[in-house]
């Protein structure tokens, strides 16, 4: 029968090294997982998603997608835009309805989209950016523009 026992580590400062040589030499073990030009990508994204957070700093980021599934593809509707992000129609109208004039509660929403009725089809509405949401657009466009990024 085999016996395993315990391996105790060898103690560094019994061994001469100083806290402080200790800590040193651990914070010196460490390397950064991304790379200079991932990290200034992922720079250069928190910039462009700040005027979201001086609208509310708690922005939902289903919000910030429905915003900008929108902004690239105007003139659907809510099961169109449902299609596209994988949720319900339900899911997308509450997300619609927030981001846009009115919210769900029918207080008054961030102003980024609003539905305009079908003058054909009553039932439906159509999405589109509005000049606060063109705005924003122009704020995370400045943002990405402006951002150096490293070169590999």
């Amino acid at each position: 029968m085999r016996v395993v026992h315990d391996c105790i580590p060898p103690d560094p400062v019994a061994n001469g090294l100083s806290e402080i040589a200790i800590t040193r030499k651990k914070m010196s073990e460490f390397k950064p997982t991304l790379t200079e030009e991932e990290k200034a990508y992922a720079r250069a994204l928190m910039l462009a998603l700040e005027p979201f957070r001086a609208i509310r700093p708690t922005m939902p980021l289903q919000y910030v997608y429905t915003f900008l599934m929108v902004a690239t593809n105007e003139g659907k509707g809510v099961v169109g835009y449902a299609k596209d992000a994988g949720v319900s129609p339900t899911v997308m109208t509450r997300h619609l309805l927030d981001i846009g004039d009115r919210n769900r509660e029918r207080e008054q929403g961030f102003g980024l989209v609003t539905q305009e009725r079908d003058v054909q089809d009553l039932r439906r509405h159509h999405a589109r950016i509005t000049p606060r949401g063109k705005a924003l657009m122009h704020k995370i466009i400045t943002a990405l523009k402006t951002t150096p990024t490293a070169r590999s």
